[in-house]
């Protein structure tokens, strides 16, 4: 904006206890960017009740450029000029004749709001993003996202070398939009500073007016409008489109910090006539936010999508697979008598085994011994036991992974051991059945019939064998 106005806007699906042999499949992408993208250092994304105002100032005490709006701070009453609802700022211009408190008194035809991250949120360099749209197509309208050099003297002066004019080195502009309804078929990006009007010293100051390609009505959809900002270069983009490159190598400017500012201007002599039928105009931003390049991150907007700064990605939770071995062969209930048992943990996790803590339950197996085991492509430990003094019966044992970190990323499989000893075969017919009486009757006859030749013998005597 400028002239003094222009405005700126981020399983463990451990199968179950029933079964000793637990597997879970699990798989773990992780996304490695093809270039540096950007992350979030700071993002305010209206999604409270209000402004806050720990990030913005209402700048109330602006006059310029013969506007007829008195900017205002009210965020309250049925005629409030800042409203935060459904996750987006609206800046009301409303059409109503005032004499302004903050301007002494001067008389103004509408009220309007303009906010500022003065010694607020203040940015060197990077990516400065906003997403707005407009909602109106009537005459007379001026809303702008644009940024100042942080050493201006505007409200609010906190004393600390804020004094100096526009638009001196400490007090530059950049126009990242600015739309005037007048001028309705392309918006204005733009910077300023003392350099563009000294005689032959235009480098450093340029004007570039990018037309939307659908005319007019581009202006009340949704774009993401941003300027990427080095010590070198300042390059201006409407979503995917870099609308503008300029080469700052060599201006003074530009290389300190800026805040950036958001507001709706009315009428004066860029703002032009305004349409009597007008009655409001609103312009809403979806969200605002500075990012810094990072080369972890592939995000190629610095909007709520991208990473936050200092915020490390959630670690995901590890996956526990189970198996359980006796005499070379997977069981489901252990034998007391056929030898050792191995209990075999394999471990799915982000980062390096290191990064973690493996801790067992194994306080209802005899004298277990705890391994690690070598394995080329996963990490595994092993529990060996001796079953043989174990009593028939069900036990539990448990392994715990925890990330040394992060406590929180923690993961634990419980694990149920049934042991059974090997019962004598039975016969098939034993226990009822015709069969079962027909083999107890041949015992009763054979007995009888070994006491009748008993008896025969004892009284009888041996009898004779002829020679």
């Amino acid at each position: 904006m400028s002239k003094m106005s222009s405005l700126f806007q981020l399983s463990n699906a451990w199968s179950l206890l029933s079964k000793p042999l637990i597997f879970v499949s699990f798989s773990l992408s992780l996304s490695v960017p093809a270039q540096a993208g950007w992350e979030v250092q700071w993002i305010d994304k209206f999604d409270g009740s209000g402004v806050d105002w720990a990030n913005w100032t209402a700048q109330t005490k602006a006059n310029y450029n013969n506007e007829v709006q008195c900017y205002t701070a009210d965020d309250y009453s049925d005629e409030r000029n800042y409203e935060v609802s459904e996750g987006t700022l609206k800046i009301i211009a409303r059409k109503k004749f005032n004499s302004c408190s903050t301007l002494g008194g001067a008389t103004k035809y509408w009220t309007s709001g303009r906010l500022n991250s003065k010694d607020k949120q203040e940015f060197l360099y990077g990516r400065i993003e906003a997403r707005i749209r407009f909602h109106n197509l009537e005459a007379g309208t001026w809303p702008a996202f644009w940024m100042l050099e942080n050493r201006i003297a505007e409200q609010p002066i906190k004393g600390d070398n804020d004094n100096i004019n526009w638009p001196n080195l400490g007090a530059g502009e950049i126009d990242v939009w600015e739309w005037f309804s007048n001028q309705p078929y392309s918006y204005i990006t733009n910077f300023y500073n003392q350099i563009k009007y000294a005689p032959n010293s235009s480098d450093c100051g340029a004007e570039y007016r990018y037309n939307y390609p659908n005319g007019s009505a581009d202006v009340m959809q949704w774009h993401k409008y941003a300027v990427e900002w080095t010590e070198d270069k300042i390059d201006f983009y409407v979503n995917d489109t870099l609308v503008n490159s300029n080469d700052v190598s060599n201006c003074a400017q530009y290389k300190e910090p800026m805040f950036v500012l958001l507001n709706v201007a009315m009428g004066g002599n860029l703002g032009g006539a305004i349409d009597p039928n007008l009655e409001l105009a609103t312009m809403e931003v979806d969200y605002i936010a500075h990012c810094q390049p990072s080369d972890t991150s592939d995000a190629a907007y610095c909007d709520e999508s991208a990473p936050i700064a200092g915020e490390q990605s959630p670690i995901t939770t590890p996956v526990i697979n189970i198996e359980m071995t006796q005499a070379g062969r997977l069981i489901n209930e252990v034998q007391p008598l056929s030898g050792e048992v191995q209990v075999s943990a394999s471990f799915e996790f982000e980062g390096e085994y290191s990064d973690y803590v493996v801790e067992w339950d194994v306080s209802e197996l005899p004298d277990p011994i705890i391994v690690d085991l070598p394995h080329p492509e996963e990490s595994i430990q092993q529990v060996t036991f001796d079953p043989s003094s174990m009593l028939d019966g069900d036990y539990s044992i448990g392994v715990t992974m925890t990330h040394l970190a992060n406590d929180t990323v923690s993961q634990t499989q419980p694990i149920s051991l049934f042991v059974r000893s090997v019962s004598e075969p039975q016969n098939p017919n034993s226990g009822g059945g015709s069969g079962g009486w027909i083999l107890l009757a041949s015992l009763l006859v054979l007995a009888l019939v070994r006491r009748s030749n008993f008896t025969h013998f004892l009284f009888s005597g041996p009898k004779a064998v002829k020679p």
